[in-house]
């Protein structure tokens, strides 16, 4: 819960997944609420300043990690993790018009990684040919539903067909039912230790193609029983083969153990980024 009663960036209109999550986090005080039209204006917003916290997806578990996020705070300098809201998503099929018939849709209309958390379901059920048309957000699609002929669907969540007064043709569209996206709350400052935390960090190596460097890496933490929850790869974007490493593990930054390790590490590393410690 926001104990500061800072002002909330999330990625809006109201109806979106962020909005659900930034509920949660302001114990459903609107008021503190502040829609932004896309992701990276929520990170911009908070980045530049102190009086506003954001909030922010950065992994599915269908579908990985949010690109336009992790990128984002890699390159950023005073943004920091200070907790995160894990978000079971259940992914709704609304339309305009109470549906009669599945095959009159001609066009699915949402978020890219709403409707790919639900690509299973519309091959199963919907037409081959299909049009699938990206929007920045699946509230913004169901909004845009009152504007489109009734042969459009769109994917998003029950309140955003709510606050739209459309109807919703079917729940639970997605694909895996334990579908859960992990939002993150952001802001200019660390956490404090809580003394029950789990730290994000991001690195490359100096020497890309050094056999055994991601081993080495590993074992500044495994010599010293750090357990690790999470470790994957991300392309640095200059060359085939060159990759960022991003590391969840326990414990906070300024613990002396984990402060060890991230000095052993920096040795072999030409990007060391903490990302943020925050509460398990």
């Amino acid at each position: 819960m926001n104990n500061t009663n800072k002002k909330l960036s999330y990625l809006g209109p109201k109806g979106t997944y962020s909005e659900e999550a930034a509920l949660i986090y302001t114990d459903h005080n609107e008021l503190l609420l502040v829609a932004e039209k896309t992701i990276y204006d929520v990170l911009e917003k908070v980045e530049t300043s102190e009086e506003i916290e954001g909030i922010v997806p950065l992994e599915n578990s269908r579908v990985g990690t949010i690109l336009e996020t992790i990128d984002y705070l890699i390159k950023s300098n005073n943004l920091y993790i200070n907790k995160e809201i894990l978000l079971p998503i259940e992914a709704c099929l609304i339309t305009k018009m109470e549906l009669i018939d599945l095959k009159a849709i001609d066009e699915i209309i949402s978020k890219p990684e709403a409707i790919n958390q639900c690509n299973l379901w519309i091959k199963k059920n919907l037409k081959k040919n299909i049009k699938l048309t990206e929007y920045p957000s699946t509230a913004e699609a169901v909004s845009d539903l009152k504007n489109l002929n009734n042969n459009v669907a769109a994917i998003g969540n029950s309140r955003s067909a709510e606050i739209n007064k459309c109807n919703i043709a079917f729940k639970g569209i997605q694909d895996y039912k334990n579908n859960i996206t992990r939002f993150v709350v952001l802001s200019n400052n660390p956490n404090n230790s809580t003394g029950n935390d789990k730290t994000s960090i991001a690195f490359d190596f100096k020497i890309s193609d050094e056999a055994g460097l991601l081993l080495k890496a590993l074992e500044c933490f495994a010599k010293r029983d750090i357990n690790l929850a999470k470790i994957e790869s991300r392309p640095k974007g200059n060359e085939i083969g060159n990759y960022i490493f991003i590391i969840d593990f326990d414990g906070h930054v300024e613990d002396s153990l984990i402060s060890d390790a991230l000095d052993e590490l920096s040795k072999i590393t030409s990007l060391l980024k903490v990302l943020g410690s925050y509460p398990k």
